[in-house]
């Protein structure tokens, strides 16, 4: 048989995805998970669990974790920048020397492509013909993320779905809600072979916060 072979487990490295709105614990979920993980994998004598975390970090969330990550007895290194061409150069550079790699927030990233884009059309605003060329460009990215021989936790904003539904009395159609996604490329939220959803809820009477993360994706 040329094209078939015996099936054994290629996945080995966690590729997953956190998404929220603000305050709801993105990048502190991110960063306990990335810990409790180094730790099992130093129970089980893998090697590259000592060495550090790389922590591509766009809104300076690094800082806040820093504590956490060197109490556990980790190295963190961090690259804080928002350009695309970090991102990229970011994945390859965390697969030779780290154990995982965090990126906060990927949203970031997916606007300064964009941004970055218009400008150099001159123009102030995105146009239909325009999407190939950036959803190409981010497959770059993609492409890394999914096949690389690292462990990566990336963390994105939500945002709201949309569609229009007509009114069934009036004929007109409405614009409604329909879910939610992770504020980037539309094929993203997809990407990650575990994704999960942040949500912060407060009790109106005591005003005391409690956090829920559901599994999306498994």
């Amino acid at each position: 048989m040329a094209l078939f072979r015996k099936a054994e487990v290629t996945s080995a490295f966690l590729k997953m995805g956190i998404m929220g709105f603000a305050g709801s614990g993105k990048t502190y979920t991110a960063t306990m998970t990335a810990i409790g993980l180094i730790q099992y994998m130093r129970e089980k004598k893998i090697a590259y669990a000592n060495k550090p975390i790389f922590f591509v970090d766009s809104e300076t969330g690094s800082d806040w974790v820093m504590p956490f990550i060197e109490e556990a007895g980790i190295e963190l290194f961090t690259a804080k920048t928002r350009a695309f061409r970090d991102l990229l150069a970011a994945v390859p550079e965390a697969e030779a020397s780290s154990s995982i790699l965090l990126v906060d927030s990927i949203t970031a990233f997916w606007t300064e492509l964009c941004d970055a884009y218009t400008k150099s059309k001159g123009r102030t605003r995105l146009q239909f013909e325009d999407w190939a060329f950036l959803k190409k460009e981010w497959r770059k990215f993609t492409d890394r993320f999914v096949n690389s021989s690292v462990h990566i936790i990336i963390s994105g904003r939500a945002g709201y779905e949309y569609d229009y539904f007509e009114d069934e009395e009036t004929g007109k159609k409405n614009l409604e809600k329909t879910g939610i996604k992770m504020k980037a490329e539309g094929e993203m939220g997809y990407e990650p072979s575990l994704l999960v959803l942040m949500e912060r809820e407060t009790h109106l009477e005591t005003m005391k916060v409690h956090r829920t993360a559901s599994i999306l994706k498994d």
